[in-house]
């Protein structure tokens, strides 16, 4: 949703959602089958409110989730990014008859006091052109820049979670992007930008290095945000 910097090696990625926080740490693999290295990972469930419709209600219990995180694999300097998912955060695919549109054409409402961005896909099935629109209230981006702030990290990036799988499908097709194929596969998908890249596909990416084992299966879905980020930042 906003520029991201260029090639970092190692990165802090946290990922929010009414659901779950998903603390990571990943790096370049030195070894040509994977696209990154995880050198660390937590997934927390939050069952008490505490991002319920995407905003920090407690922030005191995150900023503890985070820098307990943080400090536990001495993470003080690393440069880091988040992503955030929920109701109050705006994600759509939409299709309009321009190929450069302007704000009213996307024909949303939200936009109007919203800080947002546009993304072009790719041709649209539906004749036109798909384009990724995140929006988010301005005091909303405030409160996650000033829970990154309070947690220590060096926050490099800050986006939406489906605009991270959105990254993520294109670096993992690498040469083979095409945008007409991503045209077929958001068809295929019912736009469902979550299940765009299959979680084998994710889990045959990483190279795990990890003191404690995770179940990849269970946890890929959660790790698509954290990888699509790290991909996006090194690019």
């Amino acid at each position: 949703m906003w520029p991201f910097s260029k090639k970092k090696h190692r990165l802090l990625v946290v990922s929010l959602s009414p659901q779950h926080l998903v603390c990571s740490v990943l790096e370049k693999s030195n070894k040509k089958d994977f696209q990154c290295a995880l050198l660390a990972y937590e997934r927390t469930s939050l069952k008490r409110l505490e991002f319920a419709q995407a905003i920090p209600f407690n922030t005191t219990s995150l900023k503890n989730m985070i820098t307990r995180f943080i400090k536990k694999h001495q993470l003080q300097n690393i440069e880091s990014a988040l992503s955030v998912s929920g109701p109050r955060v705006l994600e759509k695919i939409i299709t309009v008859t321009n190929a450069h549109p302007e704000k009213k054409d996307f024909n949303l409402p939200e936009l109007k006091t919203a800080q947002w961005e546009s993304l072009y896909l790719c041709p649209s099935q539906k004749n036109g052109f798909d384009f990724f629109v995140c929006a988010m209230e301005p005091y909303h981006l405030f409160s996650y820049k000033l829970l990154a702030q309070q947690c220590g990290m060096h926050l490099t990036t800050l986006t939406t979670a489906k605009l991270a799988h959105l990254y993520l499908y294109k670096y993992l097709h690498a040469q083979q992007f095409r945008q007409a194929k991503l045209s077929l596969d958001l068809l295929q998908q019912r736009y469902d930008v979550h299940t765009l890249c299959p979680e084998k596909d994710v889990i045959d990416a990483v190279e795990f290095h990890l003191k404690t084992p995770i179940d990849a299966k269970r946890e890929a879905l959660f790790l698509k945000s954290s990888l699509g980020l790290f991909l996006a930042e090194r690019s």
